[in-house]
């Protein structure tokens, strides 16, 4: 399997969330793949914080796309201000949830979406979190809420959607999985 030739490439839209292009593409057998839309999200982190008591910290939130409220983990954008994406995931737990973690771990990195996205997915394990201070929301997130939730009644709810989040689902399994 050979990559595709980008033949041509047109901004569609590019603000601070967000960038649209559109490819004009021709696979290596010389079949011409036009328009294809590529969304250029920054990367993103999750983070499966634990306290000591083994409770996952969690937020729940209103999400426009499913118009849905949806129990998440703490999560977000890589920020060009960030000098590495552990700052990235530290910053998202404190921001959420007023939390920060004795011990944290990259456990993966996985691409988001690779058929329309170029962003990939930090997944972090950060032990030993405790509340240090209130929540410092972004704009947009007003009425967020944190939760601590025991790992037994959140995972055996996973197959019937107790989070909604596909990515933290993944996140959450290969976190606690054999070789998180």
């Amino acid at each position: 399997m050979r990559e595709w030739t980008v033949e041509g490439s047109d901004q569609l839209i590019s603000d601070r969330w967000i960038n649209l292009r559109v490819d004009h593409c021709r696979t290596p057998e010389g079949t011409a793949i036009s328009p294809y839309y590529v969304l250029d999200y920054p990367d993103w982190v999750v983070v499966v914080a634990l306290t000591e008591a083994r409770e996952l910290v969690m937020v729940e939130q209103y999400r426009h796309g499913a118009g849905r409220v949806l129990l998440e983990l703490p999560a977000g954008s890589c920020e060009r201000e960030d000098p590495d994406i552990e700052i990235s995931a530290r910053r998202e737990l404190l921001e959420e949830t007023g939390y920060e973690a004795a011990s944290w771990r990259l456990v993966s990195s996985l691409y988001a979406n690779p058929a329309t996205q170029s962003n990939r997915l930090h997944v972090f394990l950060a032990e030993g979190a405790r509340q240090v201070g209130a929540q410092q929301l972004d704009r947009g997130e007003e009425g967020m809420t944190v939760h601590l939730r025991p790992l037994d009644t959140i995972l055996p709810g996973l197959a019937s959607g107790v989070i909604g989040q596909a990515l933290h689902v993944s996140a959450l399994l290969l976190a606690l999985g054999p070789q998180g």
